[in-house]
């Protein structure tokens, strides 16, 4: 069952599965909506450049490299 809270309640501190920690939700119409934080998937600009790197020292790049 789930929880309704007051309607001055604009947020609740809540387990977010996509985080995986504790974030505020916000609240609407007395009910949890979703998590405020940003979800960011994937692997930034620097990430991905460090990996490419890698993996070319490593002589594992394989059929799928983009820019050969």
């Amino acid at each position: 069952m789930t929880q309704h809270y007051q309607r001055n309640v604009t947020g609740v501190s809540k387990w977010c599965p996509t985080c995986g920690k504790m974030t505020i939700h916000r609240v609407d119409d007395r009910r949890v909506g979703c998590c405020t934080m940003p979800h960011v998937f994937g692997m930034s600009k620097r990430q991905e450049k460090t990996a490419k790197k890698k993996a070319k020292d490593d002589g594992q790049l394989g059929l799928f490299e983009a820019d050969r």
